[in-house]
């Protein structure tokens, strides 16, 4: 085989379009945990007479780190507690749910991994969640090993919607911002891609939110992202 085919073969194995990796955000865009984390924090927030609404959750809070998400409740809402003493109940919750479901992929999500493996695509995790609980969930949904890089809130001084975590990724990943494709699912995930000039898709099925998204494309779901990727 001639050296040019040999060389245009390989290229067009190892990338889709111009982008030789994925970047998945892990809460609401890889795994569906959005409404596993929602009922926790209802739960704890009722015992404080602090009724949490889904609109309120997904429009503001999904995304955020728990540190975040409870200073908004505070500065936004004037929720008044004791910090510590609300995450664990927190922690409680989440710790009862984990006793009695499994947190699943999100819709197509498996099928747009395996897509991307057999493309030989490199992947990556970029997510507010704790090293311990990516892990957890990449884990026991079987996936952990298809992510060559996964950056976590344990691991950044600043998370999202600060850039470091996608420049962090970018960079272990021994690639330019340019090879890489971000998908996510929130305002505060949108905004960290974006700020460190990535490439970034959307994917929301809640439609008020998808069309806050400020993305290069916004998708449904995952079904259709792989869907796209393949038409390239």
């Amino acid at each position: 085989m001639p050296v040019f085919a040999i060389f245009t073969k390989y290229f067009k194995k190892h990338m889709i379009k111009n982008w030789k990796a994925v970047l998945f955000d892990m809460d609401g865009t890889l795994i569906d945990s959005e409404w596993f984390y929602y009922k926790a924090w209802r739960a704890a927030l009722k015992a404080y007479g602090f009724a949490l609404g889904s609109e309120l959750w997904l429009n503001e809070l999904a995304g955020k780190t728990d540190g975040q998400a409870f200073e908004f409740l505070r500065s936004k809402h004037g929720f008044e507690a004791n910090r510590e003493e609300f995450f664990e109940q927190v922690r409680a919750h989440i710790a009862q749910q984990h006793e009695e479901e499994t947190v699943p992929l999100m819709p197509g999500a498996s099928d747009l991994i395996h897509f991307l493996h057999q493309r030989e695509i490199t992947m990556a995790v970029v997510t507010s969640s704790k090293r311990e609980v990516a892990i957890y969930h990449l884990e026991r949904n079987g996936i952990r090993h298809f992510f060559s890089v996964l950056v976590t809130r344990t691991d950044v001084q600043w998370p999202k919607p600060n850039p470091e975590p996608y420049l962090r990724c970018v960079q272990e990943l021994g690639l330019a911002g340019e090879d890489c494709l971000v998908l996510e699912d929130s305002l505060t995930g949108t905004e960290a891609a974006n700020s460190a000039g990535l490439t970034c898709f959307g994917v929301q099925s809640h439609e008020s939110i998808r069309q806050m998204l400020n993305v290069d494309r916004s998708f449904d779901n995952l079904h259709e992202v792989r869907e796209f990727l393949e038409k390239l």
